[in-house]
């Protein structure tokens, strides 16, 4: 986990891990890495591997390097590859948890993750990894107590205290959420995802002119408003109504994030209810080209799209 504005801990190895002398090609790799200038960061990290084949800090942050460049697979096996050598660099886990947590492979990352905090109790990227794939396979209970324990750690941190007010949220503890919603407000002002989200819980609380603030704020005064804003206010104005405005809305919001399969879903679903049948068929078709589609949505997605061309009944 990443926040925005700061990392979740400054360092990616801690104390405990072992130790490997930073001279040569491997200062040099991690120099150039910290530095952004990833080539040179690679071809030195990827020399001192060739000379030193049991150098897990190589592996290490080789890993990294594949993760600047979009390669995920690559960045698996490196880190795997780092932990194999050394069983004591949680570091490797909590990355290899992450990336197979971003896969979907949510067994996989919670196996990682579990391994991590067996070996770094007081992690707090531990704590958080472990809490995100416990909530990703419905293990509320034991997420919300990881989320808790990493927060007491890093009471500070953004995006910890979003991704605990969202397990809240699918909980439906509302009120909670929200409470934890203002914590990372207060931390990140323009945090428009947590902006977006206040909204929700208010508007699940039946405090929708409040609802409607949130909303509005998070698509008017932030400089940087997400998809899942207008989605928001989208949605408070179907409760107050303004179907027109709302349905504009989400036209903005796909229009930001043309691959954000909840605001392609929403903007189809509101078109076919309004009986906007070309709208809604185009939408339901973008919907079902991204790969981030949820399985149960798309089944339904596809039965809306042969009652609409005709092929089946309601």
């Amino acid at each position: 986990m990443v926040d925005r504005d700061r990392g979740l801990v400054d360092s990616p190895l801690r104390e405990g891990a072992g130790s490997e002398p930073l001279t040569g090609d491997l200062a040099d790799g991690v120099r150039a890495l910290r530095d952004g200038e990833i080539d040179e960061a690679q071809a030195a990290l990827q020399r001192h591997a060739v000379s030193h084949p049991n150098s897990a800090f190589a592996r290490y942050h080789l890993g990294l390097a594949a993760i600047e460049r979009g390669r995920a697979d690559d960045a698996r096996r490196h880190f795997q590859a780092a932990f194999d050598l050394n069983p004591q660099l949680h570091g490797a886990l909590c990355h290899l948890g992450a990336l197979y947590l971003n896969a979907g492979e949510e067994v996989a990352a919670l196996r990682a993750y579990e391994q991590a905090i067996a070996l770094a109790p007081d992690d707090v990227r531990c704590l958080a990894g472990v809490a995100a794939a416990r909530s990703a396979r419905g293990l509320w209970s034991e997420a919300v107590e990881a989320y808790r324990a990493a927060i007491r750690i890093a009471p500070g941190h953004g995006s910890l205290l979003y991704d605990y007010a969202i397990t809240l949220i699918d909980r439906l503890q509302f009120q909670a959420a929200c409470d934890v919603l203002d914590d990372a407000i207060t931390v990140r002002p323009q945090f428009a995802r947590a902006w977006a989200a206040k909204a929700v819980c208010l508007q699940a609380l039946g405090r929708l002119d409040e609802a409607f603030g949130a909303a509005r704020h998070g698509v008017e005064a932030l400089p940087a408003p997400a998809a899942d804003n207008h989605v928001a206010l989208a949605r408070v104005r179907v409760a107050r109504g303004e179907v027109g405005e709302a349905l504009a809305e989400l036209e903005r919001a796909v229009k930001r994030e043309p691959d954000n399969a909840g605001a392609v879903l929403a903007f189809g679903e509101l078109a076919d209810a309004a009986g906007l049948k070309d709208v809604a068929r185009s939408q339901y078709e973008r919907f079902l080209r991204l790969p981030a589609r949820g399985a149960d949505d798309a089944r339904h997605v596809r039965d809306r799209l042969k009652f609409l061309s005709g092929v089946a009944k309601p």
